[in-house]
């Protein structure tokens, strides 16, 4: 009787969401990425996640998510997670990130950097933090002293590179840039594109245009591609 009485407290008190629905997402270069949508958890967990990361990192700075009256700047919830925010969510800009919450295991996280939609690169790059070994990923900001990134199902950060429940081992943590780009549109001009993998979407060239296209990792035309009379695409592998 006694077991069965403390977990049914630890329930109540943590508010543990288990509901939800299976989703997919999908990397920049089009990979489906299988994610969960969770529902929100209780109100008494919220408030114990918001506490306990407020008492260890208080010079954080907390995103508010979904508030509930009268804690109107919460920012502890369930329905996302560090991987979710970083590697779907963040990329719709701060106005809209909240739009589409998600949350993404650590194998579903690694296809956005299998499959060319990013790339590895150097700390001052890098626009994602995956760190020790996919443990936490943080997006990279402006100011390369802070990151910004959910703690697990607490809340959302913008703290200082060793401020966070997650220190980083720089011999276990990697960056990552994206790798992507689609191009639409006539080129009307001689140019030469270097990127590291691209889609060209309903594209072309006019008449007596040269196109090179110089790329790290993959390309690809999706619709039609038309080329002008005399024009040449030149494609050079990096």
């Amino acid at each position: 009787m006694k077991i069965y009485c403390i977990i049914s407290i630890l329930l109540f008190v943590m508010g543990l969401s288990v509901m939800g629905q299976t989703s997919t997402v999908y990397t920049p270069w089009g990979t489906e990425v299988s994610v969960t949508e969770p529902d929100e958890g209780g109100l008494n967990g919220r408030l114990y996640y918001e506490n306990e990361a407020k008492s260890a990192h208080p010079n954080a700075i907390y995103h508010k998510t979904w508030p509930v009256y009268p804690y109107l700047d919460l920012s502890s919830t369930f329905r996302f997670n560090c991987h979710g925010y970083a590697w779907h969510m963040f990329w719709f800009g701060e106005d809209d990130e909240l739009d589409e919450p998600v949350k993404m295991t650590l194998t579903e996280a690694e296809k956005y950097f299998n499959d060319g939609s990013f790339i590895e690169c150097t700390q001052s790059e890098a626009e994602i933090w995956w760190i020790n070994g996919g443990s936490h990923s943080a997006a990279a900001l402006d100011n390369p002293a802070y990151l910004k990134s959910k703690w697990a199902n607490g809340p959302l950060v913008t703290h200082l590179i060793n401020d966070q429940p997650y220190i980083p081992d720089m011999n276990y943590t990697s960056f990552f840039k994206q790798c992507y780009k689609d191009y639409t549109g006539v080129y009307t001009s001689d140019i030469t594109l270097n990127e590291c993998s691209a889609q060209f979407t309903n594209s072309g060239t006019s008449n007596y245009v040269d196109l090179e296209i110089e790329y790290e990792v993959a390309i690809r035309f999706e619709g039609v591609f038309s080329t002008g009379t005399g024009s040449t695409l030149y494609f050079h592998p990096d």
